[in-house]
C-alpha cells in the first residue's frame, strides 16, 4: 500500500494490523529463485543426504547410518560430490559392499549422474556393468524406483515451501517437468496451502518432427496458466550435460582427453523447435553449460522475438566471442553462483584445465556487457540459500565479483524480469505484490564474507506472514 517514513506508513496501521519491527535491519523484496527443481528437492528432504560429504569415508559413514535406520525396499539418496572419490567417480563394488541387501540409487549433487549397486542394475533389467549411469541412462533405473502417491508429493512440497519461506524465498521458477506437477500445485492452491508463487516450465525434448512438436505445443496451450500464484508460459530444453561427468558439450576437448561431450539435439533441430515455440508466444530456457552448447542455444535464439526474453541456464563456460550476444539477442543469463563454490569445483577445474577454468561463471562480464542477469540456486543441486549465493557473487577474492546491490537485484528484480513479472514483483513499491523478506541485520554493512550467516526474521507472501523466526 505504501513505502516511506513513519509519517507515511503509521496512519495505515489499524486495530488488527500486525506490525513487524525490523529493528534497524534490512527489509527486502522477497527472493525469487529463477532456477530450481522444487519437487525433486522437496522429495529428497526425508531421503539420504550426501551433500557436503568431502571424502569417500564420510560418504560411506552416511550411507551406513541411513541404511541401518531405513527399512525401505530401495535405498535412495542424493548429493554426493565427484571430488569425494579417487578419480572423480564412485565404484559399483563400493556400493555393493555398503548396501548388499537391496537396490540402491544415489544421485550426484548435480543430478546428472547416478551411482547404483548390482541389485539396482538387476532389478532394472541391466546386465553386468558399471555403477555409474550418466544423463539419459539414469532413466533405466529411475523408472523402477518405488512409486510416489500424490499425497506423498503434496506433503513433500509443503515441507519444501516451509524451508523456502525460512530462506526468504517467495517465488520459484521450476526448471522442467511442469506438466506432471501442475495438478499438485493446483491442489495446494485449492486447499489454501500454497505459500509461494510458482512458475512451471514444460519440457522441450529432441526427437519430435515438426508435426509432433506442434501437437505437443497444442497440449501445452491447453494447460497454460497465467496468474500471480501459478503460471506457465515457458519451455525447458537441455542442450548438454555437465562438465564434471564430461557430458557438457565443448568446442575444444576436455583437459588430457579427446572427449568434447555431446550435444543432445541434431543439427538444426533445436533452432527449429525454438522458432516454432517462439512463433506461438512461448518463452524458452535452455540448459547449456559447455561453450559449444551455449553457442548452439544462442544460435537457436537468433532471429527470435527479443520480447520473449528467452533464457540460457547455467552458462558455466561461454566462449569470449559469445558474451556480447546475450545483450544483442535479448537473452536472459540465468545463473547460480553457488555452483562456483570452490568447495564444489575441483573436478570441474581439472576437467577444463587452468586456462578455461578461470573464465568460468562470468556473471560480472555478462552484466557489464548489458545482459540481463537472474540468479537462483538449482536446488537440490545446492541448498536453497540466497545468502550463500550472495556471498559467493560478492566476495572480494571472486574473479567475477559484483556489488551487493547488483547481486540482490539478480535475485529479485532480475529474476522477476526473467519471468515477465517485473511490474508485479521484485521491488518494494506501492501497487506491487507484498512479497517481503525481513533480515536479522543491515545487509549493506555486512561484510561479503559473512553474508551466508544472515538469517531471515520474517517472510511475507501476498501480505500474508508465512514464516517468522
Amino acid at each position: 500500500m505504501a513505502v516511506g517514513a513513519d509519517p507515511d506508513v503509521r496512519p495505515l496501521i489499524g486495530p488488527v494490523t500486525r506490525a513487524i519491527d525490523a529493528a534497524h535491519a534490512t527489509i527486502l523484496p522477497a527472493f525469487n529463485d529463477a532456477h530450481v527443481h522444487f519437487l525433486m528437492a522437496s522429495r529428497s528432504l526425508d531421503g539420504l543426504d550426501l551433500f557436503g560429504a568431502e571424502t569417500q569415508e564420510e560418504v560411506a559413514d552416511r550411507i551406513h547410518v541411513f541404511a541401518d535406520a531405513s527399512h525401505s525396499a530401495w535405498l535412495v539418496g542424493r548429493g554426493w560430490f565427484y571430488s569425494a572419490f579417487p578419480g572423480g567417480m564412485p565404484s559399483l563394488e563400493l556400493l555393493d559392499e555398503l548396501v548388499p541387501d537391496r537396490p540402491a540409487y544415489l544421485e550426484s549433487f548435480d543430478a546428472h549422474t547416478a551411482w547404483v549397486n548390482s541389485r539396482a542394475r538387476a532389478v532394472s533389467g541391466l546386465g553386468p556393468g558399471t555403477g555409474i549411469l550418466k544423463e539419459a541412462a539414469m532413466l533405466d533405473v529411475m523408472r523402477n524406483l518405488p512409486p510416489r502417491t500424490a499425497d506423498m508429493d503434496i506433503a513433500a512440497l509443503r515441507a519444501g515451501m516451509r524451508l523456502a519461506a525460512s530462506r526468504g524465498v517467495a517465488s520459484v521458477q521450476e526448471a522442467g517437468e511442469g506438466m506432471a506437477q501442475l495438478s499438485l500445485y493446483e491442489t495446494l492452491r485449492e486447499r489454501d496451502q500454497l505459500t509461494m508463487r510458482v512458475r512451471l516450465a514444460f519440457d522441450m525434448i529432441p526427437g519430435l518432427d515438426s508435426a509432433g512438436w506442434s501437437k505437443r505445443l497444442d497440449e501445452y496451450e491447453a494447460a497454460r496458466k497465467a496468474d500471480f500464484w501459478l503460471s506457465t508460459g515457458i519451455l525447458k530444453a537441455f542442450a548438454d550435460g555437465v562438465i564434471e561427468s564430461r557430458t557438457a558439450a565443448m568446442l575444444e576437448p576436455y583437459e588430457g582427453s579427446s572427449e568434447r561431450g555431446a550435444l543432445l539435439w541434431e543439427p538444426g533441430e533445436l533452432a527449429n523447435a525454438v522458432r516454432a515455440a517462439d512463433a506461438r508466444g512461448w518463452q524458452v530456457q535452455v540448459h547449456a553449460i559447455g561453450d559449444r552448447a551455449i553457442r548452439l542455444a544462442l544460435d537457436a535464439f537468433s532471429g527470435c522475438d527479443a520480447h520473449r526474453r528467452h533464457r540460457i541456464e547455467h552458462i558455466e563456460t561461454p566462449a569470449a566471442a559469445d558474451i556480447a550476444r546475450f545483450a544483442e539477442l535479448g537473452v536472459i543469463a540465468s545463473m547460480q553462483p553457488q555452483h562456483a563454490d570452490p568447495n564444489l569445483t575441483s573436478v570441474w577445474r581439472r576437467n577444463l584445465g587452468a586456462e578455461r577454468s578461470v573464465r568460468g561463471w562470468p556473471w560480472r562480464v555478462l552484466l557489464a556487457s548489458g545482459a540481463r542477469l537472474a540468479f537462483g540456486t538449482d536446488w537440490p543441486v545446492v541448498p536453497i540459500d540466497p545468502f550463500a549465493s550472495l556471498q559467493i557473487a560478492t566476495e572480494e577474492h571472486a574473479a567475477q565479483r559484483i556489488g551487493i546491490e547488483q547481486a540482490v537485484a539478480a535475485w529479485t528484480s532480475g529474476a522477476a524480469y526473467a519471468e515477465h513479472m517485473e511490474r508485479q514483483k521484485g521491488a518494494l513499491q506501492a501497487g506491487m505484490l507484498a512479497d517481503i523478506a525481513v533480515l536479522d541485520r543491515d545487509l549493506e554493512s555486512t561484510p561479503a564474507s559473512e553474508l551466508a550467516s544472515i538469517k531471515v526474521e520474517a517472510t511475507v507472501v501476498g501480505g500474508r506472514l508465512v514464516y517468522e523466526r
